[in-house]
C-alpha cells in the first residue's frame, strides 16, 4: 500500500479536541475528476461549484460552436482533468478563507492513518477548555440589584 500524504488544517478558536481540525490529500483527485460538481458541492465549495458550472457551461457552448461535438467533449475532459488535478488546492484555499490555518502535514495509507499519526504526535493537549466569560448583552447590567446612589434613567436623584 502506498504512502499518502495531507496537509493538516487547524480552525482557529476551535476547541483543543481536534474537533476543528481538517487533512486535505495532496495529489491528483479521482472523485474530482469523475463527479466534479457533486464532489465539489460535497465538499461544500460553494464558490467554486459555481463558477465550475459557470466555466463549463461557457466553455462547452464555445467549443461546441467552434469545434463541434467532438471538440467540446475534448474540452470538457481537459476541464475535469484540470479540476482533478487542482481539487485539493481549491478545497486547502476554501479552508484559509474560512480561517483554517495549516497546522502541518500527516502521512498514512489513508485518512484514518494520516489522523492517527498526526493526533500521536500533536502537541497540543486533547482536553476542553472552559467557555470565557460572557460579557452582558448590551443595554442589560450584570448586577441588578439597584443602589441608592444610582441614576434612573436620564434622571439623577433628587435632591442630590
Amino acid at each position: 500500500m502506498s504512502m499518502r500524504i495531507y496537509t493538516v488544517h487547524e480552525l482557529s478558536g476551535a476547541p483543543l479536541d481536534g474537533a476543528g481540525i481538517v487533512l486535505v490529500k495532496e495529489g491528483f483527485s479521482f472523485p474530482a475528476f469523475a463527479f466534479s460538481w457533486a464532489w465539489l458541492l460535497w465538499h461544500r465549495l460553494w464558490i467554486a461549484a459555481a463558477l465550475w458550472i459557470a466555466l463549463l457551461i461557457a466553455v462547452s457552448l464555445f467549443a461546441q460552436n467552434l469545434f463541434g461535438a467532438q471538440g467540446a467533449a475534448v474540452c470538457s475532459l481537459a476541464l475535469q482533468l484540470m479540476l482533478g488535478f487542482e481539487a485539493n488546492d481549491i478545497r486547502r484555499w476554501t479552508l484559509a478563507r474560512r480561517g483554517y490555518r495549516m497546522a502541518g502535514l500527516a502521512g498514512g495509507g489513508n485518512l484514518e492513518e494520516a489522523e492517527r499519526a498526526f493526533f500521536a504526535k500533536w502537541d497540543r493537549p486533547l482536553t476542553v477548555e472552559p467557555a470565557p466569560e460572557r460579557k452582558p448583552v448590551w443595554g442589560h447590567r450584570a448586577n441588578t440589584a439597584a443602589k441608592p446612589d444610582d441614576v434612573f434613567g436620564l434622571f439623577p436623584k433628587a435632591g442630590g
